[in-house]
């Protein structure tokens, strides 16, 4: 069965919906509702049943606003910075996705000077870090947020993200070093062909310099040289490339550090939760395994109370009296 998650495209039209409808429902209410809370406005008539009518819904206390109005609480203001980084973090894996494509093709052997897959790599590199910075921020923004009733939540949803943002920073920085790395392998093998290349073009001057050369000889030689030297400008801009993709690596490497940096104290406090949770479960066991010894001891007393001898008493002398009542009119 395929399914399709529409969620991402749901929020992308809901906060262009909320961008527009922002201006005029501010304006529109402020002069209709006399500074009252704003007013959702929804269908007053049923469309399948038209006899049934609806109530306005108002987000507001309803002393000042029409009858019939019900109120409704709207999320708090985390909660749509939670989903802002969450979709900021799935559309950085979506970035990173692209930006290993084009690691791998701007590796491959080509013909060209590489300068279109250098732009391409700059520019999702930058706009990778931009949405890490920018996540990172906002999620600063949850931890300075005052005590609330759902701090707790609050604060278990910034450590998720917080993990969430740091296994991508990680992801991001081992992609760049093994690019990196292959940069420099690829770097390092020009250089020993253009070693070798420079050897081989004064190789024919050595060998044929004591024997009488032809014209044709000599224009073998000269469309050698030749093709030597432009060997050695395609491997020279080949250098200049990987030395501008160093740099460029180099520096994104660097803004994830400071990123994994900064995210580090916000994870660094889920081992100290989780020891706590395993803390409290342990305590929780115990205190139900003196519970459980209480319980049974109280049941003991219970049965060997005096209410409990005095029931059973009870008991029995009602079934005597019942036997006499039954001989008596037997008897009698």
């Amino acid at each position: 069965m395929a399914t399709r998650n529409r969620t991402l495209l749901f929020r992308k039209y809901r906060s262009s919906l909320r961008s527009v409808r922002a201006p005029l429902a501010s304006s529109s209410l402020s002069t209709a509702t006399g500074g009252a809370g704003p007013v959702i406005e929804m269908a007053s008539k049923s469309l399948l049943n038209p006899n049934r009518s609806y109530a306005p819904v108002s987000t507001e206390d309803p002393g000042n606003s029409s009858k019939g109005a019900s109120t409704v609480g709207l999320p708090p203001a985390w909660v749509d910075v939670s989903e802002e980084i969450s979709v900021n973090i799935q559309r950085a894996r979506t970035k990173m996705a692209e930006l290993g494509k084009t690691h791998a093709k701007a590796l491959m052997p080509s013909f060209g000077d590489g300068k279109e897959d250098q732009h391409n790599i700059e520019s999702l590199t930058q706009e990778i870090t931009f949405l890490l910075k920018k996540s990172e921020k906002q999620l600063r923004r949850l931890s300075s947020a005052g005590p609330s009733e759902d701090s707790n939540v609050r604060k278990n949803v910034q450590r998720s993200l917080a993990t969430d943002l740091q296994i991508l920073s990680m992801e991001l920085r081992k992609k760049q070093s093994t690019y990196l790395k292959r940069l420099r392998q690829q770097k390092e093998e020009g250089v020993d062909l253009e070693m070798n290349l420079s050897r081989n073009r004064y190789r024919p001057e050595e060998d044929d310099f004591g024997d009488m050369l032809n014209e044709h000889q000599m224009a073998k030689i000269k469309n050698g040289e030749e093709q030597s030297v432009e060997r050695e400008k395609e491997i020279q801009q080949a250098s200049a490339y990987t030395s501008s993709m160093f740099l460029v690596v180099v520096e994104s490497v660097n803004d994830l550090a400071q990123i994994m940096k900064d995210l580090s104290a916000l994870v660094i406090d889920q081992g100290t939760i989780v020891d706590r949770i395993d803390y409290n479960i342990q305590n929780v066991a115990t205190t139900v395994e003196d519970g459980l010894k209480q319980l049974q001891k109280a049941e003991r007393r219970q049965r060997h109370g005096g209410m409990v001898k005095c029931a059973s008493v009870l008991v029995i002398l009602c079934f005597i009296m019942l036997l006499l009542l039954i001989l008596k009119g037997i008897f009698l």
